[in-house]
């Protein structure tokens, strides 16, 4: 069979290429996902959670995939989707924009016309925004969680970050700057938002002309006479060479430069060195590899001042804030604040609040091992190789300590303690018999007398005393809150969009691959800088412009 355009990955940005692309009958179209599908309507229920315990199963995951997070750490697992709808089935549900200078330096990196004036539009068509009157009613629904549902803390870091500076803003993404604000979540009738669902729905997948096939691991890239021809694929064990006139390539920041890797496209010296023919020399494939680092406080509820235990959202609110350092952007900075921790009855006897930077400077890579394609990629993100980065990275944590340590704060919970680097959700579950055992025994803890709850936690956060509590708590120092960062599930730039003259350019403004025929990347990989937001929105917006760049 001879498609017209083969899309490798069902991803966030794939899925959206897909249903537009098979918008015209006269196109044949194949999505390729290595993972399972995910049907709208019959969603697995960990899936449709509006807090995300789909996160915790690894059945929707890369197996064997890790990272390291900065010089010379030992590399950690790294979790990245193997699912259709990708991250959008897992993630944390963050809908955010971003700064209109996130865009302007894509524009400035040769990325063609992503001003702010540009993209503003295309987030509006994108989303149905249940908060705000004038929303265009797109295919992407937002909610917030109403201030009367926040828990008292939540109520009361606003208050103290009005105190510092930092206003309440009543729509972060129509008002982008500084302040405290509620959460935009893509959650619509207490479900996941994800692009398997509103993009991919029944009447896309009845297309005529739309063919989908899961669980099909896209192995390599075929070439002729500087053209991409296909792929390869593995599929229930078998290999499988699949023909198209236009492949795509949607498979994200860590797997979609593997397999530009794999095929040849890439730093010629090094993929001879692993007995890889160079088919095309792109020194950029697999380099400016960005994310967000970030850390957290966990915090012990009070009973009468924690989330209702039938709400099961997870973000509620957060601060952007400015840095201020020379050569930095604005609202560099952000925390966010989690209103529960699990899914089971624990969950709202804890909080989290998390702080991050959101313009890092630092630059890492993606890079292959091994010519097997079964072999997972090594991943270095380089966290605090600028130096930019790490005074920033504890300016966000020394502004979540403050917060927490404000009187009116602290009153409404018992504890905040560090935690160490790694997913929190993941620290606080754990699956099947276990998962109830941690559940039972955390339950239990958060209502025990105040010293031995801090004994408990202390150790079970490897923390010891508290960081902040009503009354005082102890010093942090500042390689204390570096030590303990994680990246974000937020990887970008491996790919990057620029100039044809920029060596580390690997795609076009039109999307394309260049220096090849035929072959274009879609998705958070082309992202010459990383958005100062959480990057679903952003890459959705990506994938809209991709679509119809590529289709025209």
């Amino acid at each position: 069979m001879q498609y017209d355009f083969l899309i490798v990955g069902g991803g966030t940005a794939g899925a959206v290429v897909a249903a537009r692309l098979s918008q015209d009958p006269q196109r044949r179209i194949l999505l390729v996902e290595a993972g399972d599908d995910v049907v709208p309507g019959d969603e697995p229920a960990d899936i449709r959670d509006p807090f995300p315990t789909s996160t915790l199963n690894p059945d929707y995951f890369w197996g064997g995939l890790t990272a390291s997070a900065t010089d010379g750490a030992a590399a950690m697992p790294y979790p990245q989707p193997r699912v259709m709808g990708g991250g959008s089935s897992i993630n944390g549900m963050f809908a955010l924009r971003g700064m209109p200078a996130d865009y302007a330096q894509w524009s400035d990196a040769g990325a063609g016309d992503f001003s702010w004036a540009t993209v503003l539009p295309r987030f509006r068509q994108i989303e149905n925004d249940r908060d705000r009157p004038d929303s265009a009613g797109g295919l992407h629904a937002i909610t917030r969680t109403p201030k009367p549902q926040w828990p008292a803390f939540v109520r009361a870091m606003e208050e103290a970050a009005g105190r510092a500076g930092l206003p309440f803003v009543p729509d972060i993404n129509e008002q982008p700057g500084d302040g405290f604000f509620a959460m935009p979540n893509a959650i619509d009738a207490e479900a996941r938002v994800g692009t398997a669902g509103c993009y991919l729905t029944r009447e896309v997948r009845a297309r005529p002309n739309l063919e989908i096939m899961t669980n099909a691991h896209v192995t390599r890239l075929r070439t002729n006479g500087g053209a991409v021809t296909g792929v390869d694929a593995i599929r229930n064990g078998a290999t499988l060479r699949l023909n198209a006139d236009r492949v795509i390539v949607c498979g994200g920041a860590i797997h979609s430069p593997a397999l530009l890797l794999r095929s040849g496209i890439g730093p010629a010296n090094e993929l001879a060195a692993l007995g890889i023919d160079p088919v095309l020399e792109r020194p950029g494939v697999g380099r400016n590899l960005q994310n967000h680092p970030y850390m957290f406080f966990a915090l012990t509820l009070p009973r009468g001042k924690r989330v209702a235990q039938d709400l099961r959202r997870f973000a509620l609110a957060g601060i952007r804030s400015s840095s201020g350092m020379a050569g930095c952007p604005p609202s560099d900075l952000f925390n966010f604040v989690i209103g529960r921790v699990s899914g089971e009855s624990f969950g709202p006897d804890f909080a989290l609040v998390g702080s991050a930077l959101y313009a890092p400077k630092s630059r890492g890579s993606v890079r292959l091992g091994s010519a097997d394609p079964l072999r997972s990629p090594r991943i270095d993100f380089r966290f605090m190789s600028d130096t930019a980065d790490a005074p920033r990275m504890v300016a966000a944590a020394r502004l979540a300590e403050r917060l927490l340590r404000d009187a009116g704060v602290a009153a409404q919970y018992h504890e905040a303690f560090l935690l160490p680097g790694a997913l929190a959700v993941k620290q606080f579950n754990r699956p099947g018999l276990a998962g109830k055992m941690l559940a039972l025994a955390a339950e239990a803890a958060a209502s025990s007398p105040a010293l031995l709850r801090r004994q408990i936690f202390g150790r079970a956060f490897k923390s010891g005393a508290p960081a902040a509590h009503r009354g005082g708590g102890r010093a942090i120092s500042d390689a204390q809150i570096l030590s303990s960062i994680s990246p974000m599930g937020h990887p970008v730039g491996t790919c990057a969009m620029g100039r044809a003259d920029d060596a580390m350019a690997v795609v076009d403004p039109a999307f394309r691959v260049h220096g090849i025929d035929n072959l274009f990347v879609a998705d958070a990989s082309v992202m010459p800088v990383i958005p100062s937001a959480n990057t679903n929105l952003p890459t959705l917006m990506l994938a809209e412009m991709a679509a119809e760049r590529i289709g025209a």
